[in-house]
């Protein structure tokens, strides 16, 4: 069943409510317009050697704010060496020993910088910590941020709450920071008065932010039965038609009617994606936008926006996903087996 449009005079879709209270980290969007700072940045140099010195430190930048780099680790790496400039990979030896997937977003400033031929050195990232943590907070005062949310460590554990945000599994992103350790995990955890644990928590007890989940509450409005399974089609508060394809036995269990208020969750591991409407016997397609997207070498993990607003978040093999070459704010064509969604009777 495609997503249709129904008119309709129903609530609109409940919120769940969150805690409110001081931003005690650099959000999103903060974390873009630091990025854009730095950009900014580095232009404004005045002589050679200052726009030498500034492309090194905004690479430092661009390692730890999209890799999530200890300063350290940023510091010692033979960055010619180290950084894939085709692929976007960086590979930190050990202690941290780890590859990491930089976003196509950054590699125009790394490939930029790269192409300097003081880039050779292999002391090209030396630089003294104290005179880096400096630098990193002369860079952020400029928009006001205490020195606190806008240093190195800050910006690093910024980029972990970032993809736990985007749904990226905690167990993935604890790899991504090169966290062996269980009070590396700690620390991280209780960062920002504690907003990674938050947000872990949130994801394992259903109390994650529904924009973000996968989940439509509407009304039953179409029921089918077979011999094996039953088909129910949720027309949702936001004017989508959805449809749970469940084993007969669960079905009855329910004791569903038409007309009944419901839940219809899509599993982010069963959602295709292509870059064209093509017919099949998925549901949908429907159009989306990609909101934001992180890539190992082996998942992706893309967040989509619906035309009305509704968020979508997505798992993908990189392998497959590689070949649509998408970016943030490329459109999509999403689809998904009647399968692959979950139905809760409220």
């Amino acid at each position: 069943m495609a997503f249709m449009p129904f008119q309709n005079n129903m609530p609109a879709k409940r919120k769940r409510k969150t805690a409110k209270g001081p931003l005690k980290h650099l959000n999103r969007s903060m974390l873009e317009q630091l990025t854009l700072r730095w950009e900014a940045w580095e232009t404004e140099a005045t002589t050679t050697a200052k726009k030498i010195v500034r492309a090194r430190l905004h690479l430092l930048f661009l390692l730890i704010r999209y890799g999530g780099l200890r300063l350290g680790e940023a510091l010692g790496l033979n960055v010619r060496e180290a950084v894939d400039t085709v692929t976007g990979m960086v590979h930190i030896p050990a202690p941290g020993d780890r590859d990491v997937l930089l976003p196509i977003s950054c590699m125009k400033h790394i490939r930029r910088i790269l192409s300097l031929p003081e880039a050779e050195s292999a002391d090209f990232l030396r630089f003294d910590q104290g005179f880096v943590r400096r630098k990193f907070y002369a860079v952020a005062e400029g928009m006001g941020l205490a020195p606190g949310m806008a240093g190195p460590r800050a910006i690093r554990y910024a980029r972990g709450l970032e993809l736990l945000e985007l749904h990226v599994p905690f167990n993935v992103v604890q790899a991504f920071l090169g966290q062996q350790k269980s009070s590396q995990v700690a620390e991280f955890l209780d960062f920002a008065g504690g907003e990674a644990k938050r947000l872990v928590c949130g994801s394992t007890q259903g109390g994650a932010d529904e924009e973000t989940d996968n989940t439509f509450i509407g009304i039953v409005t179409g029921m089918k039965t077979g011999v094996r399974s039953a088909s129910v089609e949720v027309t949702t508060f936001s004017d989508l038609v959805i449809t749970a394809l469940l084993d007969l036995r669960e079905f009855t269990a329910m004791e569903l009617h038409l007309n009944q208020v419901a839940t219809v969750a899509i599993d982010p591991e069963r959602i295709i994606l292509s870059t064209e409407k093509t017919p099949g016997s998925l549901q949908g397609p429907v159009r989306a936008t990609v909101v934001s997207l992180h890539q190992d070498a082996v998942e992706s993990f893309l967040l989509l926006e619906l035309p009305d607003g509704e968020k979508v978040s997505t798992v993908q093999e990189t392998a497959f996903l590689s070949r649509l070459r998408l970016h943030q704010g490329s459109r999509v064509c999403l689809g998904f087996p009647a399968r692959g969604v979950r139905l809760y009777p409220d």
